[in-house]
């Protein structure tokens, strides 16, 4: 397993490098400036936010964005949907390119397991993420260190920011099963940003229509920052839920993957 897994580390290594430095420089840049426009006491700034239907939407309320941890929450909504792209895209990728290039036959010719192929690609594909969001969580926490007179609740940040890595993970998650049930996909990043785009929008319908049950379906609202901020850790059901449904996609994939028929492009 060792070898597929650095073998796919090694393909993913310009990928783990822009966008981690994507990621972390972004967030670097934009959270203290935007900190800045709420703390700065502008009345036509208050006026704007107030009652922002986008806020509602995203979890966050106009209290909670005017400070710091609530508007580093605001902007992982965005640097979400991108890590989840990324995630699901690069799993997704991992498989479909032994398709699309007709290299598959590497299952039958190397020494190598197809449980070794599968944890190989998975594991390389989660070490991405990680990176990723250590790159994101660092220039977020760089960027608080710069701004004055503000408290920061460094466990609270750890959490949200965490959330964000274990979103994207959960993306690599649905990539793998993707990618072994429909390997001769041949535009996996589209298909990775229409399957976020509908999940994210029935997460922000759910927090609409204020329906929970709805919040089940998609990671997008498994771990909501204010609530976050006020109990000190995540909501317990969605963790276990967020256990539960992982492992259970990734042994199903597993199982698919041990018995699918080698495909050779077309």
């Amino acid at each position: 397993m060792m070898t597929i897994f650095r073998y796919e580390l090694k393909q993913l290594k310009k990928n783990i490098i822009i966008w981690a430095l994507s990621m972390g420089v972004l967030i670097f840049l934009m959270l203290p400036t935007y900190i800045g426009f709420t703390s700065g006491g502008d009345p036509l700034m208050a006026e704007a936010m107030n009652n922002n239907p986008l806020f509602e939407a995203l979890g966050v309320g106009t209290a909670f964005v005017m400070t710091p941890l609530g508007m580093f929450s605001f902007l992982g909504s965005f640097a979400m949907i991108a890590a989840a792209i990324h995630g699901m895209s690069i799993a997704f990728s991992s498989h479909t390119k032994e398709y699309e290039s007709k290299s598959a036959e590497f299952l039958l010719t190397k020494p190598h397991s197809r449980g070794e192929v599968f944890w190989g690609k998975f594991f390389a594909c989660t070490v991405d993420s990680l990176l990723v969001g250590i790159a994101y969580t660092a220039g977020a926490g760089l960027a608080l260190l710069t701004v004055k007179n503000v408290s920061i609740d460094w466990r609270a940040f750890l959490l949200i920011a965490g959330s964000l890595v274990l979103v994207e993970l959960m993306f690599v998650v649905f990539g793998i099963v993707a990618g072994t049930f429909f390997s001769n996909v041949r535009t996996p990043v589209l298909m990775s940003s229409c399957v976020m785009l509908a999940l994210f929008c029935l997460s922000t319908m759910s927090m609409k229509i204020n329906q929970p049950i709805l919040g089940y379906l998609t990671p997008f609202a498994f771990f909501k920052p204010m609530n976050t901020v006020k109990t000190g850790f995540y909501e317990w059901n969605f963790v276990v839920w967020y256990v539960v449904l992982g492992v259970g996609l990734l042994l199903t994939s597993y199982r698919k993957f041990l018995k699918k028929d080698v495909v050779f492009g077309g």
